[in-house]
């Protein structure tokens, strides 16, 4: 009978600790929620002045954030901050021919007086995909639209974005990207 009495009494303590345990959440290191990894920062540039045309003009200004590729504009002695508010030159095309913009960045300094190194920003879904940089410094860079004729001062056809640095010497300079790296080539200005 002790046995039974004993039963009578503790199944129903122990099924009472069981319904309790099991509405209590247990909290292991598999179920707590862990920090979501932060996203890289987007590429979000626009031009200062929206009709600015870089086929035309000689510089447009573009405001906004460069994401992760801040590091690429300091060795060209560009300011992140200035960016952000009032804008560095740049020319926004579609070098790769992807569908998404990509930025040419002149260094500081940048004028028809004299030459500067460039650093384009590829991107891919508002995101820095890669930054290259042009094969040789630049003076007076213009975005050269894609044309099924060769184009003034022999600057030949091309069907995609490219970078033209017209040269008021004795040479114009020609940029295009090949789907890996920027081609060069040099052809004689509008004095020759």
């Amino acid at each position: 009978m002790g046995v039974r009495w004993m039963l009578g009494w503790t199944l129903p303590l122990v099924a009472l600790g069981y319904a309790e345990a099991s509405s209590e959440a247990v909290v292991t290191p598999s179920t707590q929620g862990a920090p979501a990894p932060e996203s890289p920062p987007r590429v979000e540039l626009s031009y200062q002045d929206p009709s600015c045309n870089p086929a035309e003009a000689q510089q447009c200004l573009c405001v906004g954030s460069v994401g992760s590729a801040e590091s690429a504009l300091r060795e060209l002695g560009l300011d992140a901050q200035v960016l952000r508010t009032t804008g560095v030159p740049c020319i926004r095309g579609d070098f790769d021919k992807d569908g998404a913009p990509d930025y040419a960045f002149p260094g500081k300094g940048f004028s028809c007086n004299g030459s500067v190194p460039v650093r384009v920003l590829f991107t891919s879904k508002g995101l820095v995909r890669e930054v290259q940089s042009l094969p040789r410094e630049v003076s007076c860079l213009q975005l050269y639209l894609p044309n099924k004729k060769p184009g003034r001062h022999g600057v030949p056809a091309t069907s995609r974005d490219a970078l033209v640095d017209w040269g008021e010497g004795n040479a114009t300079w020609f940029y295009r990207y090949d789907g890996k790296r920027w081609n060069a080539t040099r052809h004689l200005s509008e004095s020759h």
